[in-house]
């Protein structure tokens, strides 16, 4: 039987209840999950699009590929990335991508075509024609990477779907990019793995009167330039933060993880999953060779009906509002643990019967908890490899450009 070929959709700031809920209606995807493997409890590496794909492209969490934001960091030369991993083996590899992930940061490495196209102030799916017929021209076997921007932030739902799904517009972005994605689906063979994710969650305003009051604050924040005058108001006022990177609440870190195609059986999995998993996942369905020394592990026993023992998942939050303080985070599917600096550490339960308690701290309370999280928080720092740009000053400069272009400085 020939290589399966690859299509790796990442939705960026796709929650998992947008597809594993029942509120947003995306008919598309879903035919994939009923025909293959859902993970309804995958957790992304961080909140952030570059150190995001740097994790699920490496299988390697940030303290050892090295990018720990989105600006500043280029991906550690010596990993193997699945790109080469793949094009090592034969394939054909491609990549269409937007946003921060730029060819300066290293994430592109071994791509044998790799375009990156603007991803502000364009038309909805204005690049989907050019790349679907893109598609039609890959000589078998091919893996593609598909980084999409339609569901980010500004959200710029076609009309109809607006009038159609509320939440900001975030339900609208969904929905509209769910239909709009059908000839994309369509581009590939009978042959073809299918995976589909997001890169991190999202953050939205989830009534009227909260839309409103972040509104009047923005607005606030820009005629009265509170920033120079009264910067401690301007702090608070800031602090009403939608988007992501800021935080690991569940929202932010709980991504849809759908893997469908030839040897894959359907089934819908609970268990905790993380991004650094789908790297050895997808090799290990393809026969490809997976490097060593990775942090993740391969699903295939799980989709196979085999069982695997519960993994921690490390986590990172690092965007620019919280201006070079990380959050670091350890996550089971009962627990959360979070340390920033040298402030007491954090002990959420996820489990409760109501839904996940993010706002109280129970950290003095089950010490027996904490300790083996705080453990695993040490093993995976103890990895830790020095973070050089590598850039020049010119490609520091492109970088930043287009930060701004796109609206994080």
């Amino acid at each position: 039987m020939p290589a399966p070929n690859v299509l790796f959709l990442a939705i960026d700031s796709l929650r998992a209840d947008a597809i594993f809920g029942n509120h947003i209606e995306t008919p598309n995807i879903d035919s994939f999950a009923s025909a293959g493997a859902s993970f309804t409890q995958c957790v992304s590496t961080t909140t952030s699009t570059t150190p995001s794909f740097s994790s699920m492209l490496t299988g390697c969490y940030p303290p050892k590929h090295g990018v720990r934001g989105l600006q500043g960091y280029r991906l550690r030369s010596d990993l193997t990335t699945w790109a080469q991993a793949f094009s090592e083996a034969g394939y054909n590899t491609h990549a269409e991508v937007t946003g921060p992930l730029l060819p300066e940061t290293g994430i592109l490495r071994g791509f044998d075509d790799a375009r990156h196209r603007q991803g502000y102030k364009v038309p909805f799916f204005n690049w989907r024609d050019e790349v679907v017929e893109r598609m039609h021209s890959y000589v078998d076997p091919w893996f593609m990477l598909l980084h999409i921007w339609e569901v980010h932030r500004p959200y710029r739902a076609p009309p109809d779907f607006t009038k159609r799904w509320d939440r900001s517009g975030y339900e609208a972005a969904v929905a509209a990019t769910d239909e709009w994605l059908k000839p994309v689906f369509d581009a590939c063979s009978d042959n073809t793995i299918v995976v589909i994710t997001g890169d991190h969650g999202e953050d939205y305003p989830d009534t009227p009167m909260e839309q409103k009051v972040l509104r009047a604050a923005r607005k606030a924040r820009g005629k009265f330039k509170l920033g120079k005058w009264f910067p401690w108001l301007d702090k608070k006022l800031s602090g009403l933060v939608v988007g992501h990177g800021f935080a690991l609440y569940e929202h932010l870190v709980r991504v849809p993880l759908i893997i469908a195609g030839p040897g894959v059986s359907h089934g819908s999995y609970s268990q905790q999953v993380r991004h650094v998993d789908l790297f050895p996942t997808i090799a290990d369905l393809c026969g490809v060779q997976v490097p060593g020394g990775i942090d993740g592990r391969s699903l295939k026993p799980i989709i196979d009906g085999q069982s695997l023992p519960d993994e921690p998942a490390y986590m990172e939050a690092v965007g620019v509002k919280l201006e070079g303080n990380r959050i670091e985070g350890v996550r089971t599917e009962d627990w959360k643990l979070l340390k920033t600096g040298s402030n007491r550490p954090q002990l959420f339960k996820l489990d409760g019967s109501t839904g996940p308690d993010e706002k109280r701290n129970v950290y003095g309370k089950f010490p027996e908890v904490a300790r083996p999280l705080e453990e695993f928080l040490a093993g995976v720092r103890a990895g830790e490899v020095v973070a050089e740009s590598g850039m020049t000053e010119e490609e520091e400069a492109t970088v930043e450009q287009h930060l701004r272009d796109l609206g994080y400085l």
